[in-house]
């Protein structure tokens, strides 16, 4: 079976950059409008396209979820990586309680990759850089989730990874993979 993933073509966005662009309704209304489905192994390096990937920071407090991308992991290129932000692709599935598809695909990852209670996801800003191949042809939504509880690793093969003070990550910043290192830099004022 095709695994069909919602894109957006690369000449519908503003220039990429090496920060978070600030997620305006414009900008989100344009995710929403100009995308469409398809097949993900024909996008998977084709520069014309950009796979959308809801890409969560989960947060208590000032505590945030800090991960260890496992060898499990069916991204290689993330193995051994640290990360704040959890991401996956948008697929044509519906979600009951999801106000569009791309929360939807928010929500979708949350369920499969941790075990979380009552949260609120916010959408704040847009990862769009071309620092490296797989980031020519993905574009991170970035959503903040806040949460009351405790958060847990669902897939202990794939991840690992606990709450961790924010101050704590800051000093760690360095072995954030890329996207990470951006969003905690987005969000460090925010936080």
């Amino acid at each position: 079976m095709v695994e069909r993933v919602y894109c957006v073509a690369t000449a519908a966005f503003p220039e990429p950059s090496e920060s978070v662009l600030p997620l305006s309704p414009p900008l989100y209304q344009l995710l929403l409008e100009a995308g469409e489905f398809l097949s993900r192994s024909k996008v998977e390096t084709d520069e014309r396209w950009r796979q959308i990937i809801p890409y969560a920071v989960v947060t208590n407090g000032r505590r945030v979820l800090l991960v260890e991308r496992l060898q499990g992991g069916s991204e290689a290129r993330l193995h051994n990586r640290l990360s704040i932000g959890l991401g996956g692709h948008v697929n044509p599935i519906r979600h009951a309680n999801a106000r569009d598809l791309l929360e939807g695909g928010l929500a979708r990852e949350l369920q499969e990759e941790l075990v979380i209670g009552a949260y609120v996801a916010e959408a704040v800003g847009l990862i769009h850089s071309r620092d490296d191949p797989v980031s020519r042809v993905h574009t991170g939504l970035l959503y903040r989730v806040r949460t009351p509880g405790e958060v847990y690793v669902r897939e202990a093969d794939k991840l690992s990874g606990m709450l961790t003070d924010w101050e704590v990550v800051g000093h760690q910043r360095e072995q954030l993979e890329g996207w990470s290192r951006m969003a905690f830099d987005f969000l460090n004022s925010r936080i």
